[in-house]
C-alpha cells in the first residue's frame, strides 16, 4: 500500500524511507520488500538503534519529516497508509505541507526500551551472529524479563524460536496475539 501512495506522489517531493527492524538481517526482510513492490528506499535496523532514538517498541510506527530534517509528526503503533486517517493525513500533508488537527494519543507500548533490557538484547544479538539460536533465545528472554511491553524483544524471539510463524507465507498474526496474551 505504500509503494501505491509513494507511485501516487512521488512527482510531489514525497519520498518514502521504510526502516525495518529486524537483527536476523536484511535476508529476513527482503521478501516483505519484494512482496510489497518497494521502489522506495528500505534499510534494515538491525540493532533496534531507531527504537531507541525515536522512544518506540513496536512496529507500525510513521514520522513526516520536512525538507531541512524536522521532525514534524510522530506516530507510534498503528501508522497503516490502509487506515483512512492515516491516508488523509498523509494527502493532506504531502499537497498542503499541514498537518493540523491530525494530533492523537499514541497507544500501545513506547519509549526507550530499559538500558539494562538494551544491553542483554544486544548480547543475545550477537549470540545469534554466531549461530547460537539458543543462546540468543535465553538472553532475550532475560532481556523481556526487564522490558515485558518491548515488541521488539518478543518478535525476535517468536521470529527465531518460531520461523515457520513468520517466513512461511503470512504472518501468523492470531498466533502473536496469543502470545502476548500469555506473556510469552
Amino acid at each position: 500500500m505504500w509503494q501505491q501512495f509513494y507511485e501516487e506522489h512521488q512527482d510531489d517531493g514525497f519520498e518514502v524511507l521504510a526502516v525495518a527492524m529486524d537483527g536476523q538481517g536484511a535476508e529476513r526482510a527482503r521478501p516483505y520488500v519484494e512482496e510489497a513492490g518497494a521502489t522506495y528506499t528500505t534499510i534494515v535496523d538491525t540493532e533496534a538503534v531507531t527504537g531507541q532514538l525515536y522512544g518506540f517498541k513496536t512496529v507500525g510506527n510513521g514520522f513526516f519529516i520536512d525538507e531541512e530534517g524536522t521532525l514534524l509528526y510522530k506516530k507510534l503503533n498503528g501508522f497503516d497508509i490502509r487506515r483512512p486517517k492515516v491516508r488523509k493525513m498523509a494527502e493532506e500533508w504531502v499537497t498542503t505541507s499541514e498537518l493540523a488537527g491530525f494530533e492523537e494519543p499514541n497507544p500501545g507500548p513506547r519509549g526507550a526500551a530499559d538500558s539494562k533490557a538494551d544491553e542483554i538484547y544486544q548480547k543475545g544479538l550477537a549470540k545469534y551472529r554466531e549461530g547460537d539460536n539458543e543462546g540468543a533465545l535465553s538472553l532475550w528472554r532475560e532481556a523481556l524479563e526487564h522490558d515485558p511491553d518491548s515488541i521488539i524483544i518478543h518478535r525476535h524471539i517468536w521470529a527465531v524460536g518460531n520461523p515457520e510463524r513468520f517466513y512461511d507465507g503470512e504472518i501468523d498474526q492470531a498466533w502473536k496475539k496469543e502470545q502476548l496474551a500469555k506473556g510469552l
